[in-house]
């Protein structure tokens, strides 16, 4: 998880997670502004934030953020 982490540091990202209604919410930011965002379920809360964070980073890769 921390070089996901680094990595989006690296970007200029920064990245928040926070417990919205009894789920554990991920958002990513860029100057202030939420760019991307996840829930996730009731699975193991370590590899759904890895696997989530990751697919998060790639899919902005791929927007060009």
């Amino acid at each position: 998880m921390r070089d996901l982490l680094e990595k989006a540091l690296k970007k200029g990202l920064s990245v928040t997670f926070s417990n919205e209604n009894g789920y554990a919410v991920i958002r990513i930011n860029k100057d202030g502004d939420v760019v991307a965002s996840c829930s996730l379920g009731s699975a193991n809360f370590r590899d759904s934030v890895e696997e989530s964070l990751q697919s998060l980073l790639l899919d902005l890769e791929r927007k060009g953020l």
